[in-house]
């Protein structure tokens, strides 16, 4: 998860550094509703935190005595 995060994190400051701005080329929309666009380095940030927060809904729990 993790690792996702910062690989996404990565791609966006490459993109701001080289063009100036981060290009978002996915976009969604369904008749009048549009989804903000978005790319892939937000996808992987995005299964990341996923992955983090699934991690730690999953994991056992320490009994503090």
């Amino acid at each position: 998860g993790y690792t996702l995060i910062i690989i996404g994190a990565i791609s966006n400051i490459y993109d701001r550094f080289a063009n100036g701005y981060v290009i978002d080329f996915i976009y969604l929309h369904f008749k009048d509703f549009y989804w903000p666009a978005f790319n892939f380095a937000d996808i992987y940030i995005s299964i990341g935190l996923f992955i983090i927060i699934l991690g730690l809904i999953k994991s056992p729990r320490k009994k503090q005595n």
